[in-house]
C-alpha cells in the first residue's frame, strides 16, 4: 500500500526500467539467432557506448576524475561487466530467458558469500535462512534441466555470469560514492567495449549474414535495456529510497519468463520455474536481513544489463 502514493511519472519510470531489463533476456536469445555470443556482446556494447557518450556529455556538471580511477573503472568494466555479458550470452544459447533471469537474480546472494569469505562479515539469522532457501531454489532449477547436458552447461555459464555481476556490484560501489552514477556507468561500459574489441572480426562477418530481426534485437539491447532503462532507474532512485525501489526488481524474472513464453514460445520446466520462484524468495529474505543491520550496506538486486 505504501507504493500507491508514488507519482504517475515515478510509476511510469519504474515500469519502464523493470520491463526493459526483463526484456533484455529475451532480446539476447533473439540476437543469438544471428550472432555469436562474443559478436553480440561487442555490437551491443558499441551501441550502448554511443548512447552513454550522449548521456555523459549532457550531464550538467561532470566530476574531475583522477587518472587512477579512470583506468580502474575501465579495467573493472572490461573484466567484470565484460565477463558478465559474455558468460550470459553463452548461457542463453541453451538456457531459456526466464530461467536465466531467475539465476541472475541470485547475484545479491553471491555478494553475501563474497562478503562472508573475503570480508569475514557476520551473518544474521534472516540472511542465513535466505541463503539456504536460495540454494534450494538453485537445486530445483538444476533438477529441471538434468535431462539435457547442454542446458546444464548453459546453467553453469549463467551462474558464472551472476557471480561476475555480484563482483561488479561490489567493485563499483566505491566509485559511486565519489562520482555521478552516469559517469561510473559510462566508463564501465566503455571498458567493456574495449575488452570486446577482440570479437571485431566476428561482428564484421556476422553483421552481413545475420537476419534483420537478430540485428534489430542487438540494437534494441544496446539502446533500451542499457541507456534508457538506466536513465529511468536513475529517476526512480531520485524519487524514492533504494531500499524501496529495489522491491520492484523482484518482478523482473517473472516478466522475463512471461515475455519468453509470448515472444519465443519458451515454456520452462515446472521444476525450474518453481526453483526460480523459491530462489527469488530467498533473495528477498537476504535483502530483508541486511536491511535490519544498521551498520551494513543494503544489498540490492543489482542489474548490469
Amino acid at each position: 500500500m505504501r507504493y500507491l502514493g508514488l507519482s504517475i511519472a515515478t510509476k511510469f519510470w519504474v515500469v519502464t526500467a523493470v520491463f526493459l531489463w526483463a526484456s533484455a533476456f529475451v532480446g539476447i536469445r533473439m540476437g543469438l539467432q544471428g550472432y555469436s555470443p562474443g559478436g553480440l556482446a561487442l555490437l551491443r556494447f558499441i551501441i550502448a557506448s554511443i548512447c552513454m557518450v550522449v548521456v555523459f556529455f549532457r550531464l550538467e556538471k561532470r566530476s574531475v576524475i583522477s587518472s587512477k580511477d579512470f583506468f580502474l573503472m575501465l579495467f573493472i568494466g572490461a573484466t567484470t561487466m565484460g565477463g558478465y555479458h559474455v558468460a550470459l550470452n553463452y548461457g542463453e544459447m541453451t538456457v531459456p530467458s526466464g530461467i536465466a533471469s531467475f539465476i541472475i537474480s541470485q547475484s545479491p546472494v553471491m555478494s553475501v558469500v563474497f562478503a562472508m569469505v573475503f570480508l569475514r562479515e557476520r551473518l544474521n539469522g534472516f540472511v542465513v535462512v535466505g541463503m539456504t532457501i536460495s540454494f534450494l531454489g538453485m537445486i530445483f532449477i538444476l533438477f529441471g534441466q538434468e535431462n539435457n547436458f547442454n542446458l546444464s552447461v548453459g546453467v553453469l555459464f549463467v551462474c558464472f555470469s551472476a557471480a561476475t555481476g555480484s563482483v561488479f556490484s561490489v567493485l563499483q560501489k566505491p566509485f559511486l560514492k565519489k562520482y555521478h552514477a552516469a559517469e561510473v556507468t559510462s566508463f564501465m561500459i566503455w571498458g567493456g567495449t574495449l575488452a570486446f574489441l577482440f570479437y571485431t572480426p566476428d561482428v564484421c562477418h556476422e553483421i552481413f549474414s545475420a537476419s534483420a530481426l537478430a540485428t534489430c534485437s542487438v540494437i534494441y539491447l544496446g539502446i533500451f535495456p542499457a541507456a534508457v532503462a538506466y536513465l529511468a532507474w536513475s529517476y526512480v532512485l531520485s524519487a524514492m529510497p533504494a531500499s524501496r525501489a529495489v522491491n520492484f526488481l523482484y518482478f523482473m524474472p517473472l516478466i522475463a519468463t512471461l515475455l519468453g513464453w509470448i515472444v519465443l514460445n519458451e515454456i520452462p520446466p515446472l521444476a525450474s520455474l518453481a526453483g526460480g520462484i523459491i530462489g527469488l524468495l530467498g533473495v528477498w529474505i537476504v535483502n530483508y536481513g541486511y536491511s535490519r543491520k544498521p551498520t551494513a550496506d543494503f544489498i540490492e538486486v543489482e542489474v548490469v544489463e
